[in-house]
């Protein structure tokens, strides 16, 4: 399936259109239910976008913000994506905004899988949308080129919404959700810069790669909306 993809001229203008576009998706799903989720990746691509829809207006303390995918290590921890969301998202306007962390003090990364399912069940309803970001290897969450379950990971059809990721390219263990559990949003919105990274979702988008990506393009009812700046 091809991608959406659209153009802007820096990474600023991006990071602004992107935060937009989540707060109107909120907005449109608190319009039709009491409570709404989104699902945001870490790194460093999503900062601005967060300090920009942090100020924006919205019901935030009926949103729930849920991780991607995790690093196995505490909330403050500098790597934390947890620390992250808290820093940057979960501020100004949007500081009513409740967060469903992955990492679980005290418990090793495979029992928390059960736990976090729980916790994603408990919600009463799938994300309306998601911001992921794609490393220049075309991995989207945790789910990398060299994860030994990757096949599993990307089958649509898989059961579970995440999985304990280790991998030779990661210091920590990772949690990340399922491509199953991310097709379950209503919208998905890819955020990327680079020269290389455009290479990626051009090659991915014309299909016969390897790259973990071209199974979130394939697997969307939708085509993917991708933001792109140099």
């Amino acid at each position: 399936m091809p991608v959406n993809l659209l153009e802007f001229p820096d990474r600023e203008t991006a990071s602004e259109a992107a935060a937009e576009w989540l707060a109107d998706s909120i907005r449109h799903s608190l319009e039709h239910q009491d409570r709404s989720g989104i699902v945001v990746s870490g790194g460093t691509t999503p900062g601005p976008c967060f300090d920009r829809l942090s100020a924006i207006p919205l019901e935030w303390s009926r949103v729930t913000v849920i991780p991607s995918d995790e690093r196995w290590v505490p909330g403050d921890h500098p790597d934390s994506n947890e620390r992250l969301i808290r820093s940057r998202l979960l501020v100004n306007r949007a500081q009513p905004g409740h967060l469903l962390p992955l990492y679980r003090e005290g418990v090793e990364p495979g029992a928390a899988l059960s736990l976090i399912k729980q916790d994603l069940l408990a919600l009463g309803a799938p994300a309306c949308c998601a911001l992921l970001g794609m490393g220049e290897d075309g991995h989207f969450a945790s789910l990398f080129p060299d994860f030994d379950r990757l096949q599993q990971a990307l089958d649509p059809g898989y059961s579970e919404p995440c999985l304990a990721v280790r991998t030779a390219s990661s210091p920590h263990v990772r949690i990340s959700l399922s491509l199953a559990a991310l097709l379950e949003t209503e919208r998905t919105l890819l955020l990327i810069f680079g020269a290389a990274k455009r290479k990626v979702i051009d090659a991915a988008a014309a299909g016969n790669t390897t790259f973990p990506i071209e199974s979130l393009i394939t697997h969307l009812a939708a085509p993917l909306t991708v933001f792109w700046a140099p």
